[in-house]
């Protein structure tokens, strides 16, 4: 295995990165390994990504919605942040589970990532 000096190649060590991210070091490691910068948290951006440079879990925590409410919008408009033309109370914020819990301290909402594909700060695809 190749032996790579975090601290030269990119300016932080290992488990500096890793204590930024909240992942253990290993983590950090398995990124470079995979994708060749520790910087990009999953292999390719995903659809919402692509569209609206931000996360499934992003957008909903922006409007205030369910993800499952966002893709639906996306997916019959074309508009993530498409509104409904008819004037209903909407359910906006609501906790409906029995628990109590928002979407986001769900514990069976877990494939839902909030965080995007490329660490902000260090996204060279992204636009200034």
């Amino acid at each position: 295995m190749i032996r790579i000096d975090f601290k030269q190649r990119w300016g932080y060590t290992c488990n500096q990165l890793a204590e930024m991210e909240g992942v253990t070091p290993e983590a950090i490691r398995m990124r470079v390994r995979n994708y060749g910068t520790p910087f990009q948290r999953r292999k390719k951006p995903t659809m919402f990504e692509k569209k609206y440079g931000k996360t499934l879990g992003q957008i909903a925590l922006e409007l205030g919605l369910h993800p499952a409410t966002v893709a639906r919008r996306d997916r019959i408009y074309g508009d993530a942040y498409a509104e409904s033309k008819w004037k209903r109370p909407t359910l906006r914020g609501a906790i409906l589970n029995e628990r109590g819990e928002h979407w986001t301290e769900n514990s069976k909402m877990g494939y839902v990532k909030v965080a995007g594909t490329y660490m902000d700060q260090y996204n060279e695809n992204k636009e200034a």
